[in-house]
């Protein structure tokens, strides 16, 4: 009875190590969203300033996935140019992305009068209004953040109590281990039930084999795993391989009545496949102006 009762102590500790690890990083992730919000309302403010305002204040940002809506309490007049070089200096200042897209819409229509695209802090756009003044009107930002990065969001420095929990937990399985195999050897013998598992069905893609039961992409030795999303997506595009599709379509395949996507929703995960179909250089997916996209594959279905 000692032995057991020891056995459920050290198990108590090391899961009380587990449990303080993982709230310190749930507090880390907050406090980089907290400077994220913070950086928008610098952009809003800093916008603010270049045209001659001083007055009138930035509206609560709000903020869908990646995407950050900046709203303002007053009308102003801006040249496109400004606007790239605000959103640039405070983005490079506070480095909470590398790639982003960013639309300056309309209120009362909602429609898109200026937008633009950074790569790794490079302007890769076009440019619809450059050169000349859009009149006043009232307008907000919706800033896409495509594949952000932030110094804030660097691993926790190692310490006293992480170093120990990483001496801890390899001893605490061993000890699961061992507590198992007692347990079931003072037990009787009882019958094993089928385990239910889930079959992979996997179908060519490329040169690589796509497992679209359980979310995973083979090529060569390599498995890379994909969200759910990724995964319906994939599936999406590869059943009109090298043929173009709506982005209406995919939308209505992928997201359906879910009503959970919004704006750039869409190229957010397009990026996200992308770089995960990067080790096959048979595939690649490529936008269709004006249509959607297409899966470019040399083994058509």
């Amino acid at each position: 009875m000692a032995s057991k009762q020891w056995y459920f102590l050290l198990l108590f500790l090391g899961l009380t190590g587990s449990l303080s690890a993982l709230a310190q990083e749930v507090e880390q992730e907050n406090i980089v969203e907290k400077r994220t919000q913070l950086a928008m309302r610098m952009i809003g403010h800093e916008i603010l300033l270049s045209v001659g305002n001083c007055e009138s204040r930035v509206l609560p940002i709000e903020q869908i996935d990646n995407q950050y809506k900046i709203p303002f309490g007053t009308a102003f007049s801006f040249d496109p140019d400004t606007i790239i070089a605000v959103v640039g200096r405070v983005v490079q200042h506070t480095q909470v992305a590398s790639d982003y897209f960013v639309e300056v819409r309309q209120c009362g229509a909602d429609k898109m009068v200026h937008a633009f695209e950074i790569r790794n802090a490079r302007y890769a756009g076009m440019i619809p209004c450059g050169g000349r003044i859009l009149p006043e009107d009232c307008y907000y930002l919706l800033i896409t953040i495509l594949d952000g990065f932030s110094p804030y969001a660097q691993p926790l420095p190692p310490s006293s109590d992480r170093s120990a929990l990483n001496y801890v937990l390899p001893i605490l399985l061993a000890l699961v281990g061992g507590g198992v195999y007692w347990w079931n050897k003072k037990q009787p013998p009882s019958p094993k039930p089928q385990a239910a598992t889930a079959v992979a069905d996997l179908i060519q893609i490329g040169a690589s084999q796509f497992d679209k039961i359980n979310g995973q992409l083979f090529f060569q030795d390599q498995r890379i795993e994909l969200s759910n999303k990724e995964s319906e997506l994939l599936v999406v595009l590869h059943a009109s391989a090298n043929v173009p599709i709506a982005r209406e379509r995919i939308l209505q395949r992928v997201w359906g009545d879910e009503g959970d996507y919004v704006g750039r929703t869409l190229d957010v995960f397009i990026s996200k496949l992308r770089k995960k179909l990067a080790v096959d250089t048979s595939l690649k997916i490529v936008n269709i102006r004006g249509v959607g996209y297409k899966l470019i594959t040399n083994n058509p279905q």
